[in-house]
């Protein structure tokens, strides 16, 4: 039996990428992305994102079509953005603490990645997508890594990619006939 994703968290870059139509180093990120926000849009996910990622998003480098299709995006009713609340600051220490105790060579995790997987562990997301997957020593604890316990917590934390569809548990087929339609929408 497959596990059928349907609470996804997007982290910042997630939207960033799709809103400035990122051509992705491997083809499988690009599109990968590209279905998970038609998935979104078609309401087979629900997408958490914390209030946060508003201010990630800076509007100034965006088209006006991009900034209205994030206004779209933002106001579903399957998407849900997260206000910061009390518990989701206190979480966010915690992690941060967590981080900083580990002495690995890399520093704890900045307030924004904080902010968002504490967001997405409070929310109880089946996912967290990002595309921040390398560490970099004494500058950077990257977010895929921590993929499975993300301070004691049990988070998933993957790219999005066009594979067999993680989404919904179904195969994608390169020339179905749903393929086709959203790609031919844009």
């Amino acid at each position: 039996m497959t596990n059928i994703i349907k609470n996804v968290y997007c982290d910042s870059c997630i939207l960033i990428s799709w809103l400035k139509k990122e051509q992705r180093k491997d083809p499988q990120e690009t599109e990968g992305i590209k279905q998970l926000i038609n998935h979104i849009q078609a309401a087979d996910l629900n997408m958490i994102t914390s209030v946060l990622t508003k201010c990630e998003v800076l509007e100034c480098t965006l088209t006006p079509k991009a900034i209205t299709d994030l206004e779209n995006v933002l106001l579903r009713q399957n998407v849900i953005l997260a206000d910061t609340n009390e518990a989701i600051w206190k979480l966010t220490m915690r992690l941060r603490n967590y981080y900083k105790a580990i002495h690995d060579g890399l520093p704890t995790l900045t307030i924004p990645d904080a902010v968002h997987l504490a967001t997405a562990i409070t929310y109880e997301a089946d996912i967290f997508y990002s595309m921040d997957e390398k560490d970099e020593p004494r500058k950077r604890r990257a977010l895929i890594p921590l993929s499975g316990n993300v301070g004691g917590y049990d988070l998933k934390i993957e790219k999005p990619l066009a594979l067999p569809d993680l989404f919904t548990g179904a195969a994608i087929e390169a020339g179905s006939k749903k393929t086709n339609e959203s790609n031919s929408a844009e």
